[in-house]
């Protein structure tokens, strides 16, 4: 008897162990579930966020937005303000949708140039975009062609070389005098002074325009930059009306740093502010350099 109540005690103590214990179980998982599930505020990208843009940029933009996520979901060391950055950079790209975190910028001053300039060369900044830039393939230390097209603002227009146009004044000046004074002998033969047709009509001794031609051939890329526009209607460091590539507010202007010597540089300026630069991708070891007739209404149709 004594033994049934002894059994009857511990059956007692122990179902009533198990109950404990099943509800501290359900009590700790309820707690971390509920801490799981807290809301946290958190930074994150509210659209694609280039590297090298200005903090002081992504806010103006409206790139980034606070929202309240599960904290189980929180990244280490996310950001839930950006006041403190203000004088900082992106030091990498940022996806849309990703949290901010303090290693994702950097002081200006504290990141160094990541290309270095050769020797007898300098750098020059062009604007471009995913269809002139070969559809964004272009990447530092690539090299590639500069091809610029020039349309004259009026009607098409053909120049002719300096000594055509020098040598037709002359003449003119030259019938002009013999027709007031010694007219006496009279010859078939042209002047030995005026040029012959075919010279004249030699594609070499005029330029044509519209016109599309290589200009500079092999040259290295060195760093590839971005920046978000603020404003709308934002452009890009080029004034030009043919060549300037504007941007709405948050939409992202893309640059390309080129090696090129001085003589260089005064020919890519000029064709991005009289006219447009396209970029053609070569083979890592480039191409060998050759003359083109370039292109003209003339010869478009030509192999």
């Amino acid at each position: 008897m004594k033994v049934r109540i002894v059994l009857l005690f511990l059956a007692i103590i122990f179902g009533i162990a198990a109950v404990i214990g099943v509800m501290i179980y359900l009590n700790n998982i309820r707690s971390s579930m509920e801490k799981e599930s807290e809301l946290v505020s958190v930074l994150v990208a509210s659209q694609e966020i280039s590297k090298e843009t200005k903090v002081s940029d992504i806010l103006k933009s409206n790139s980034v937005e606070t929202k309240e996520i599960p904290k189980k979901y929180l990244v280490e060391g996310a950001l839930n303000s950006l006041d403190s950055y203000t004088d900082y950079i992106a030091k990498v790209d940022i996806g849309k949708g990703e949290q901010l975190t303090p290693d994702k910028f950097g002081k200006i001053e504290d990141l160094r140039i990541s290309f270095t300039v050769p020797d007898g060369f300098i750098a020059i900044s062009i604007p471009y975009d995913i269809v002139r830039g070969v559809s964004n393939l272009i990447n530092p230390g690539d090299k590639v062609n500069v091809i610029a097209t020039f349309t004259p603002a009026e009607d098409d227009l053909v120049l002719f070389n300096k000594d055509i146009v020098t040598q037709s004044l002359l003449n003119i000046n030259e019938s002009a005098a013999g027709s007031t004074g010694a007219a006496e002998t009279t010859s078939s033969e042209p002047s030995s002074s005026w040029f012959l047709t075919d010279e004249v009509m030699d594609e070499s001794n005029y330029i044509v325009f519209p016109q599309t031609k290589i200009l500079l051939w092999n040259v290295e890329v060195l760093y590839i930059g971005s920046k978000i526009a603020t404003d709308t209607g934002e452009e890009a460091e080029s004034k030009s009306s043919t060549s300037k590539i504007k941007a709405d507010a948050g939409e992202e202007i893309s640059t390309l740093t080129l090696a090129v010597t001085p003589e260089q540089a005064e020919k890519l300026v000029f064709s991005e502010e009289m006219g447009k630069v396209w970029l053609t991708l070569l083979p890592a070891d480039g191409i060998d350099e050759k003359e083109t007739p370039g292109r003209t209404y003339l010869n478009i149709i030509e192999e």
